[in-house]
């Protein structure tokens, strides 16, 4: 599973590309000043593209992850989309979240091997996920499933990509989460080691 990623990408590559497959994005009042970031963790905030409700996609800012389901325990970043359907609601529905790059870790001793995958061609990838209103800030959690065959050898869950044809599909609820929400196919996903830098002393 995805526990944190990757956000180094240009705001004006994500409207050209949602303007091209269909979800043009409303940027009333200019494009939003968005910083390149090496890693989003849980907790912070990031941008994530979800439908409005005037019907209008749009580039919102959200926290990475719902709120503890109890105390003491962490925020919830990804959620299990088997067995799930998921729609556009008032104070909750469906979004995606672009990144440049996920990261999955393997080891079984700290510090564990880290692994970046990313789009053999985009600039970045738009992950399926869900959101809710808060009282303090809305959230997003990544959705998961079976992982495909490139993360498999890395992780027994994987976060799911969605090719850019079924990105208007999922923003808008115009087909049902089983039908969208499978893993990608081999090839998809090109990986390679992502150490993290030395800490400066």
């Amino acid at each position: 599973m995805c526990a944190s990623y990757e956000a180094r990408f240009n705001v004006r590559e994500i409207v050209d590309l949602f303007s091209r497959i269909g979800a043009p994005l409303d940027v009333t009042g200019g494009l939003p000043n968005l910083a390149p970031v090496d890693e989003i963790r849980p907790t912070d905030t990031a941008p994530a593209v979800r439908v409005d409700a005037d019907g209008r996609a749009r580039l919102t800012k959200m926290r990475f992850g719902f709120p503890p389901p109890r105390p003491k325990a962490g925020p919830i970043v990804n959620f299990r989309s088997e067995g799930r359907g998921f729609g556009n609601g008032p104070r909750r529905g469906r979004c995606l979240v672009p990144v440049s790059g996920f990261y999955e870790f393997t080891g079984d001793r700290y510090p564990k091997t880290r692994w970046i995958f990313r789009d053999p061609v985009e600039p970045f990838l738009a992950l399926a996920a869900v959101w809710r209103a808060g009282e303090g800030a809305d959230a997003f959690s990544l959705l998961t499933a079976e992982p495909g065959p490139d993360v498999a050898p890395y992780h027994d869950r994987g976060v799911l990509p969605l090719p850019p044809d079924r990105w208007a599909d999922w923003l808008f609820d115009r087909a049902p989460s089983e039908a969208l929400l499978v893993p990608p196919p081999a090839g998809a996903l090109v990986v390679e080691a992502a150490p993290r830098p030395p800490k400066s002393a």
